[in-house]
């Protein structure tokens, strides 16, 4: 029997290396994209990714482990750390016994960088294509942006920080998507104040905000400063993942994308002291997020908004905002419209008014009768 197992990494800081004891995982899918299959002992999967392997039960009948362990976590933390499952045959009388099944060394990121680099599409797969239709492959694309991005740490006034190009993200209190629509962003935040291309010499606090051409094709360069591996994530759009490299990208490092057969992801890991190179198609009007999925870097602010900017009117390309909109920040709800008051015409007596009847007498009452009504 063979079955499919779905991986997901659904935490907020590890990425893990899954396995199963005595048991390999075909690879089959990631994240809505079909790859090519490849069969693996173990499979890296890193903060917000998720897989789908197929795994054959034809081992001998009894209990085997399953086990998760942190990438780049030293022999303590291994220990409490990692997770442990089992797969239990139908008719298996024998628990999982044994030392758990060795992994990859979690320091080797050479393993990790050589299997990314071998998970590719499936150009034959009958399946659903992502936008834009019929585009199986980005060879002959034409680039119409290139974001290069250093994701840091910082201090800012005392306070500890990470940062995009040097800029930590602030929240304001008026929702991004409101000050567009309503004032053009103005009050709120300044459209392309921040670089996209390079980092400040002194990291600030500030909404940053980016420009995305719509219907352009954009190359987003994710350069990774920190010593963890990160985990990238851009709202709206899957992205194509051509390149991953170790130290500083150059324009010259695109001679080593893959753009025959790069495979469609939402996710995105980042090599420490690396980068890793995606294309995307802004063929989606709004404002998005892009931001690493690790939560404490996404809280303390390595984040930013791509602000893809489409002139026609048209709803079904972008709903407007509904009648019952919840106003805030620096914006009042509308003062509602007085209702029209409505005259009441004046009431019309009856032509031949009835007579009124005279009450029915009533008999003289005493303390002990009633009066039935």
């Amino acid at each position: 029997m063979t079955y499919r197992f779905r991986i997901s990494n659904v935490g907020t800081t590890w990425s893990f290396n899954f396995r199963i004891q005595n048991h390999l995982l075909v690879l089959i899918e990631t994240e809505g994209s079909y790859p090519n299959m490849i069969t693996l002992d173990s499979l890296d999967v890193h903060v917000g990714q998720s897989y789908s392997v197929l795994v054959t039960v034809d081992q001998e009948e009894k209990d085997y482990y399953i086990v998760a362990s942190p990438k780049m976590a030293n022999a303590t933390q291994l220990v409490n750390l990692t997770a442990v499952g089992v797969l239990h045959y139908g008719n298996s009388t024998v628990p999982a016994c044994g030392p758990l099944p060795a992994g990859p060394d979690p320091f080797d990121l050479q393993f990790s960088l050589h299997q990314a680099r071998s998970i590719k599409w499936n150009l034959t797969a009958g399946a659903a294509r992502p936008n834009p239709q019929g585009t199986f492959n980005v060879h002959n694309v034409t680039l119409t942006q290139t974001f290069i991005l250093h994701g840091s740490s910082a201090a800012i006034n005392g306070t500890a920080r990470y940062t995009v190009n040097n800029v930590s993200y602030v929240t304001p209190n008026t929702p991004l998507k409101m000050a567009d629509y309503r004032a053009n962003g103005s009050g709120v935040y300044q459209l392309d104040q921040f670089p996209t291309n390079y980092s400040l010499t002194q990291a600030v606090d500030g909404v940053f905000v980016a420009s995305g051409i719509h219907k352009g094709w954009i190359e987003i360069v994710f350069k990774n400063d920190l010593q963890v591996i990160d985990s990238w994530h851009l709202d709206g759009f899957g992205f194509f993942v051509v390149g991953f490299g170790d130290g500083e990208w150059t324009p010259e490092s695109r001679q080593s994308y893959n753009l025959w057969d790069p495979v469609v992801r939402s996710t995105t890991q980042v090599y420490p002291g690396g980068w890793t190179a995606v294309y995307a198609y802004l063929d989606n009007p709004g404002m998005w997020n892009l931001r690493s999925q690790r939560l404490k870097n996404w809280y303390l602010g390595e984040e930013f908004y791509v602000r893809v900017y489409d002139p026609d009117p048209n709803p079904l390309k972008e709903f407007r905002p509904p009648e019952n909109l919840l106003f805030c920040g620096i914006f009042d709800p509308p003062v509602p419209e007085p209702a029209p008051s409505v005259a009441k015409p004046p009431a019309t007596p009856a032509a031949n008014p009835a007579p009124l009847s005279a009450p029915p007498s009533l008999p003289n009452a005493t303390a002990s009768q009633q009066i039935p009504w």
